[in-house]
């Protein structure tokens, strides 16, 4: 990411313009703003972060927890609401990212744009904007082993959101971008699968950390000396500067995203879609599965644990998913309670399962990110299904607006699922964004 890429893709974010952008792409935003506003709030409702947030000292401000009247400064509204898209494991994400552009940026966009009053219009260009800039730096980069995709990228893409919010030059957001590159963080993937909780602030620090190096910016305070070069191409891992700007302006990224229907991560997706239709056979029954084999492409094999300790580490266990899509017949966030980690017929089924890494599927990355399992029965048969890519991806079934209306209508309800259309239109419209998500208010 060195300083000429940096200015070309800030040039870009100075000028995206989601009017004048394909209509995939504005669909794909609004499609992105409602799921992500929606599984935000659900994610309020849970005793982890409604505990967070009783803990949390915030101060006035003009910001707000989505859905909610009390308002707060806005880095703690960024910080908490980035919390809360993570909770459920429900937020939406895109594979050529390796992560989540959407929930890294929005939560900073939202914020600042209550804080300055923006248009719904200035609101949208600003969300487009840093969605693009996020997304094609973590397609161009190359993580370190090890390095979770929360965190880092994605406060590249806050920096640019908030910016274009305050009508900053090319230069200011060249020098805001280079600054977020240095307020990275070095999250360790390792704690998702153990299932630490500090995993779910990382996405909510990337957008606090954005609007921090364009608070720099903008006191005259920023430079552009190559550390986004320094962080992502040398500390963190390395990064691909032609990727980054390839089709720039022609290959729009959030067109190219999915939406979750599993509440886990989007690396157990593809077995427990394949689960689910190996539960649809008539001659399968939990009770006489001998052995479930799992064979997927290289980044989801660490996710191959059987004895998870908590519940955000049994979404990180392909194990537990698939063995809970085989019981249950779903994988809703109802399916991660304390007590599903010792449910005798999950806990017997999930250790019976292996997870094999499979070269022809690796083969398919990265516009597939596949999953065969295959399983054994206590007659001798074999029941084997196989999928490309998971369920909501842009390139596999992609989700339609009624597929994330049905999603969001059982996690908040179907009245409140009508206020967040009413919010989003009314942001489509062009209403002032206090004026548009006030309407979201007193809904948790």
């Amino acid at each position: 990411m060195l300083s000429q890429s940096t200015r070309a893709l800030a040039e870009f974010a100075a000028t995206a313009m989601t009017s004048t952008a394909p209509k995939t792409v504005r669909e794909s935003l609004h499609k992105t703003l409602v799921d992500s506003i929606g599984v935000g709030i659900a994610g309020q409702r849970t005793p982890e972060h409604q505990r967070l947030r009783n803990a949390w000292p915030a101060s006035a401000g003009e910001a707000r927890l989505w859905g909610d009247a009390e308002p707060m400064d806005a880095s703690s509204a960024v910080m908490l609401n980035g919390v809360a898209l993570c909770m459920l494991e429900l937020d939406e994400g895109n594979k050529f990212a390796r992560g989540h552009p959407g929930a890294h940026v929005l939560p900073a966009v939202i914020a600042e744009a209550e804080r300055v009053d923006a248009s719904g219009k200035g609101l949208l260009d600003a969300f487009l904007a840093g969605y693009e800039v996020a997304a094609r730096l973590a397609r161009a980069f190359t993580p370190t082993p090890g390095l979770h995709p929360h965190g880092h990228w994605g406060a590249v893409g806050a920096a640019a959101a908030v910016g274009r919010l305050n009508a900053f030059t090319t230069a200011q957001l060249a020098e805001a971008m280079d600054a977020a590159a240095g307020l990275a963080l070095a999250s360790p993937f390792s704690s998702a699968m153990r299932g630490t909780f500090v995993r779910n602030t990382w996405v909510g620090a990337a957008g606090v950390n954005g609007m921090t190096a364009a608070r720099l910016a903008a006191a005259g305070l920023g430079s552009l000396h190559d550390t986004g070069a320094a962080t992502f191409g040398a500390l963190l891992g390395s990064v691909d500067d032609d990727e980054l700007l390839r089709d720039l302006g022609a290959r729009w990224e959030i067109s190219g995203g999915y939406y979750k229907r599993h509440s886990s991560c989007n690396y157990t997706h593809p077995p427990a879609d394949a689960a689910l239709t190996l539960r649809e056979d008539g001659r399968f029954d939990p009770d006489a599965v001998t052995a479930v084999t799992v064979q997927t492409h290289a980044l989801a094999i660490p996710l191959s644990s059987t004895a998870p300790e908590t519940r955000l580490a049994a979404m990180f266990s392909i194990p537990h998913v698939v063995a809970t899509a085989l019981v249950h017949g779903h994988v809703s966030p109802e399916a991660f309670t304390e007590a599903s980690l010792d449910e005798a017929q999950v806990a017997r089924i999930r250790d019976l399962t292996t997870v094999e890494f499979d070269r022809e599927i690796d083969a398919a990355r990265p516009a597939g990110r596949g999953a065969r399992v295959i399983v054994a029965l206590a007659d001798g048969g074999t029941l084997t299904a196989e999928v490309p890519n998971a369920m909501g991806d842009a390139d596999h079934h992609p989700f339609t607006r009624a597929d994330i209306d049905a999603k969001l209508e059982r996690l908040v309800g179907a009245g409140q699922l009508t206020r967040i259309h009413e919010s989003v239109s009314a942001l489509e419209a062009g209403a002032s964004a206090r004026d548009a998500l006030g309407l979201l208010r007193s809904m948790t």
